[in-house]
């Protein structure tokens, strides 16, 4: 990886003393160091890399730095008369070249093309450390290289690229489009609330307006290098770059300063960072229509911190309204093998009986979303055309509800997955599960998550079981019947096959065991729930 003049100066300058330097920029690119032990002699520079070069006098540093071409080198100099007051009169350059350098306030008079920076050390043999140090900045820089390469060629998406690269950089990233769309981002905990262009309910309109009409933010969106934007509007400076695609700018990197100050060694970063992006929006903006609806629903279901506002347009752009009714499907795709079916193949298949339908693998899962309305089909329906499919295949299935609207979709994901995680389990002989048919009994297993349900129940109940273990007595059985039969006696005792009378008897024995009067209607249900979590704990333990 290349890196700037820059970069190279603000990570030197953490462990060296650096008296001088000057022509640094954060857009000029150089290669690893290499060694110049023989004062710098025109065979030993190597154009487009940084020259170390070990300096012993000032003479020799006053010949190195005013004689010869310069052009396109970037110049360390290494050496201890960088220590001592002999270095005020070395970086002054002759008087006979002094009228025709330019000036550059802040910085020494050099001869255009300079690039270099002096290093102070205590001993000539820390030369060595200083190239070995130059060589781990690249070393450091080159992996987190390789690593955001790694994650574009295994198609990890845009999310993951920019956490690495704001972990590297210490500071929040977002690409958003040109009209103001969040894109993705990284760090965006880290924002100040001032700072945030976007938030749960989406784009800041008055943030967003004040930078439309800022003179600043506009010459902006046609620039193709990095622009550093003040922090007049939200308190916070940024770093900008446009993203390209097709020659034309779509989409903005901003680098924004949070916790490290932004700084000029930040520009070939981003930069490097640009490359990559501008190669995953070229590469989304060649796909197909029908996977840029697949990837809008990849997106609900990964990213729980989606716009779900920007999102509804883009599924309304597509055709599919917030006002149509919609139904989730996944398929467990553990027993593919049996049949030698790929994924690939079952959602081509999925598509092609039902046009209106997006379908997609998920964490080794199928997952499909129907689209009723334009179907013009029921849930039943659905099913129907779908039963044989599933069953031939050995694939096992779990539907969620029909629901309308866009805001409802993820969850209809987690509906589906749970009927078909409690669904296998309660029922693991069926092949296809749908949630109104397991919503019961996950209630009941979410319940008791954290307590049994001994622990949960109603406590005069326990006193009940207890009852009818010591004295065999049929008191819970005829509770369950009498909460059964809507508080019916006459019915209750047909069901217990019991004279009415006996009955009656139980009744109040029940009523002063639990020392109620069974009137209440909270406390019924919570005893008719009280029962049922005793009958799942004892299911459990058998």
């Amino acid at each position: 990886m290349e890196l700037s003049s820059a970069y190279i100066y603000e990570a030197l300058r953490k462990s060296y003393s650096i008296p001088v330097q000057a022509g640094l920029s954060g857009r000029d690119r150089y290669l690893r160091p290499f060694w110049c032990p023989d004062g710098g002699t025109e065979e030993a520079f190597a154009d487009g890399h940084v020259c170390v070069i070990p300096v012993e006098s000032g003479e020799a540093f006053r010949r190195l730095l005013w004689e010869g071409e310069s052009e396109g080198r970037f110049r360390i100099f290494c050496g201890i008369c960088f220590a001592n007051a002999e270095f005020a009169e070395t970086v002054n350059p002759p008087e006979e070249a002094r009228a025709e350098l330019p000036e550059e306030p802040g910085n020494p008079e050099t001869s255009a093309g300079d690039v270099y920076l002096c290093l102070a050390l205590q001993t000539g043999e820390e030369g060595f450390q200083v190239l070995n140090d130059i060589q781990r900045i690249f070393d450091r820089c080159d992996a987190w290289d390789y690593g955001i390469h790694r994650l574009v060629t295994e198609g990890a998406g845009m999310t993951p690229i920019l956490e690495a690269a704001a972990g590297f950089l210490g500071n929040p990233l977002l690409v958003m489009g040109m009209d103001f769309t969040r894109t993705a981002e990284a760090g965006a905990e880290k924002f100040p609330e001032r700072a945030r262009l976007f938030s749960e309910d989406g784009v800041n309109m008055e943030y967003m307006n004040a930078l439309l009409q800022d003179a600043t933010y506009q010459k902006m969106t046609e620039k193709r290098e990095t622009v550093l934007f003040p922090g007049y509007i939200s308190g916070c400076r940024t770093l900008n770059r446009n993203l390209y695609v097709e020659g034309k700018p779509t989409h903005r990197l901003i680098l924004t300063e949070c916790e490290r100050p932004l700084t000029e060694g930040c520009v070939c970063i981003l930069e490097a960072l640009t490359e990559r992006l501008e190669y995953l929006l070229a590469q989304e903006a060649s796909a197909p229509a029908a996977d840029d609806l697949e990837q809008i629903f990849q997106r609900i279901l990964a990213d729980r911190t989606a716009d779900y506002m920007q999102i509804s347009r883009q599924l309304s752009a597509a055709g599919w309204s917030a006002g149509h009714e919609y139904l989730c499907l996944i398929l467990q795709i553990t027993y593919l093998n049996q049949k030698q079916l790929s994924t690939r193949a079952i959602c081509q298949y999925i598509r092609k009986q039902m046009e209106d339908s997006v379908s997609f693998l998920y964490r080794d899962e199928i997952v499909t979303f129907f689209n009723l309305t334009r179907l013009e089909l029921g849930e039943e329906e659905v099913a129907s055309q779908l039963v044989y499919f599933i069953r031939d295949s050995y694939l096992k299935a779990g539907y969620s509800r029909t629901m309308q609207g866009h805001m409802n979709l993820r969850r209809q994901y987690v509906q589906a997955s749970t009927a078909l995680d409690v669904g296998s389990r309660k029922s693991p002989y069926l092949w296809i599960h749908h949630f109104s048919q397991v919503a019961l009994t996950y209630i009941m297993e979410q319940t008791t998550r954290r307590l049994p349900g001994n622990m949960l129940c109603h406590e005069g109940l326990l006193r009940l079981k207890q009852a009818d273990e010591k004295n065999h007595t049929e008191y819970m059985r005829t509770l369950k019947a009498y909460l059964e039969q809507h508080l019916s006696a006459t019915q209750a005792a047909k069901q217990l096959f019991v004279h009415r009378s006996t009955f009656l008897y139980r009744l109040d024995k029940i009523r002063e065991i639990l020392g109620s009067d069974l009137e209440n209607p909270d406390e019924l249900f919570y005893l008719e729930l009280s029962i049922r979590l005793l009958e799942q704990e004892e299911e459990k333990k058998g």
